[in-house]
């Protein structure tokens, strides 16, 4: 009687913890997809499409991302709609993949564990859940920080199934390592400094096959390399010639190398800003913290009572600090503030697992599983801890700004906690279990505001009601300003922009604008008012090998520097001698619109 009453709490716990979670991941999931016709972004996102959109014809890019999704644009027919679904299916799929994945190995390290299916499915629940972080505050397009940190989850999926077959002692089928390989290759393509990344999740998968002996370390080197090579070969005979992308992207990088942070700079803003991270978190929630720790020693009744009582004002505490402190909204405003809450919640799974290994072996508690784990499964637990700050290297901001989109891995890591301190009073188990439920409900909190009610550079849901007249931008829901200050700057320039692909420049941070025009980049997409000498380089690069066939019409949002003037010159252009403004800039929606003189008298001639 007592096995069948065990057997359904266990049924009735996981199957609500599948309803909980998969609810939580289902509220952001069709958020996602219901704003996906929202709103747009003309800097970041507008960066993004416009590289997308020129992916085969303009080679000069910091990243080689655009060969990755430009393909996928045209495909959809440059419907920035489709694109958007196109990111939410692949973050949806690796987050299923990287949850199952993870379950199916920690079950060979749970060996206590009901011989359920549910337990598989409820865990992936919880980490799909997780996933919401994706959509916090980035653009809705996809970009470079998508490929790299889905690599990365997927990455780490193929290594977790390497830990399950070592540890069943089976061989790793080839087919896991080779799987490996095409997305290395592809994350360095996306972004050259996922290196770290890549290099990390690299040692952890070695770690993991030595258990089986160096010639299985060998083989999976050898598989690896033979599935990046063959995307290498696919890019070179159907997306782009190596001898041509790789110059391109070399150039841009020699272009920013005086004017970028250094090595040394951006290890110096990584540190700083995450220990002030981790010192704002302590101060908000450094109660719950030593709760966790009280609850997880109180081995006599009256400490177990007065822990839970501890534990239990703790809680409230925190989520009133969360509540207050808009914790738990989404936006590029709220990141510090959610920042703290996501960090909060994985030290308290820290904490307690760390207190259960102490108090198993001074003999405080039994000793529980997690204390019993061998060394291949400490290796990719510090691996999941560490990811979602390592996938983020490479940005020029704090760590935690790009890493916490990488919830799941720390969601993994709690699920790993709570499941292997069962010899822990109860009390510890029960915090640690809410601390995880109330993480699932910030991040769907978090991505349903950051998309809803802080979406990237864009007024929010409800303002967005008109419907865009402009092909390029067709299907998206704009603000009525926006909407009738675009179309009609479209058609005063409708007589230069016929056909599309015209050469055009826009100062500062508007590629979006050139993407709306129909025009094409001079140079990079990418143009910043503190990155002059780059895009003048650009500039200057491009018509070195190839003038234009038409002077590129200049869009500007300032006053036009002799950086640029002087770099038209390399086109053959004297800004002053050549280019006469549209309009007043009042009458074009606040921007300097000039071009070229010849055009203007031959219109007017017309």
């Amino acid at each position: 009687m007592s096995t069948v009453s065990s057997a359904g709490r266990r049924f009735v716990l996981l199957a609500g913890v599948i309803v909980v979670a998969g609810g939580l991941a289902a509220w952001w999931i069709l958020t996602a997809g219901r704003a996906a016709n929202e709103g747009f972004d003309i800097t970041d996102e507008g960066y993004y499409l416009l590289s997308y959109r020129w992916w085969d014809s303009n080679p000069l890019a910091l990243t080689g991302v655009q060969y990755l999704y430009g393909p996928v644009f045209e495909w959809f027919g440059y419907d920035i709609v489709k694109l958007r679904f196109f990111r939410l299916f692949t973050v949806v799929a690796v987050h299923l993949l990287f949850g199952y994945s993870f379950m199916r190995w920690l079950r060979g390290r749970r060996p206590g564990l009901p011989p359920t299916r549910l337990w598989e499915a409820a865990g992936t629940a919880v980490i799909l859940a997780a996933g919401g972080m994706c959509y916090s505050w980035l653009p809705q397009s996809p970009g470079y920080n998508d490929v790299v940190l889905l690599g990365a989850l997927t990455l780490v999926s193929c290594v977790l199934w390497m830990g399950a077959a070592v540890d069943r002692g089976t061989p790793v089928p080839s087919w896991i390592f080779v799987v490996a390989g095409l997305v290395i290759a592809m994350m360095v393509l996306a972004k050259w400094t996922s290196v770290v990344v890549i290099g990390l999740i690299v040692i952890t998968a070695v770690v993991v096959l030595a258990g089986q002996g160096g010639r299985a370390v060998a083989r999976g080197i050898l598989f690896a390399l033979g599935g990046l090579a063959l995307v290498a070969l696919v890019v070179q005979l159907f997306v782009v010639r190596l001898n041509v992308a790789v110059p391109g992207i070399l150039d841009v990088n020699k272009f920013i190398a005086g004017t970028s942070y250094s090595p040394a700079e951006l290890l110096q803003l990584y540190w700083s800003s995450t220990i002030k991270l981790i010192g704002r978190t302590l101060s908000a929630h450094g109660l719950l913290l030593l709760a966790t720790a009280v609850a997880v020693i109180a081995r006599w009744r009256r400490l177990r009572i007065a822990a839970a009582i501890f534990a239990l004002a703790a809680l409230v505490l925190s989520v009133r600090r969360v509540i207050v402190d808009d914790g738990a909204v989404g936006g590029s405003q709220h990141i510090l503030m959610y920042a703290e809450t996501l960090l909060a919640a994985v030290l308290v799974a820290v904490v307690a697992a760390a207190g259960a290994v102490i108090a198993g072996r001074f003999g405080l508690t039994p000793r529980s599983r997690l204390s019993r784990e061998n060394t291949r499964t400490w290796v990719i637990l510090t691996l999941l801890v560490l990811l979602p700050l390592v996938q983020a290297f490479g940005t020029n901001t704090p760590l935690f700004t790009i890493g916490f989109n990488a919830f799941a891995a720390w969601a993994a890591v709690m699920i790993a906690v709570l499941t292997g301190i069962w010899a822990v009073p109860i009390v510890a188990r029960v915090t640690v279990g809410l601390v995880l439920v109330g993480s699932l409900v910030a991040t769907s909190t978090i991505a349903y505001t950051g998309l809803f009610r802080y979406p990237y550079r864009s007024v929010g849901h409800s303002q967005l009601t008109a419907a865009s007249t402009i092909p390029a931008v067709d299907g998206l829901y704009l603000s009525p300003p926006a909407e009738e200050n675009f179309s009609r700057l479209a058609a005063d320039l409708r007589p230069y922009t016929d056909p599309p692909g015209r050469p055009m420049l826009a100062f500062d941070k508007m590629a979006g604008l050139v993407l709306m025009l129909g025009g094409r980049p001079l140079g990079e997409a990418w143009i910043a008012p503190k990155e002059r000498a780059r895009t003048a380089a650009g500039i200057e690069e491009v018509c070195r090998k190839e003038r234009p066939s038409r002077p590129p019409l200049v869009i500007l949002n300032r006053e036009i520097s002799d950086v640029e003037i002087n770099a038209l010159r390399a086109c053959g252009l004297d800004f002053h001698a050549d280019y006469e403004q549209l309009a007043p800039a009042p009458k074009t929606i606040g921007l300097q619109v000039w071009i070229p003189k010849a055009e203007r008298a031959g219109h007017a001639a017309g």
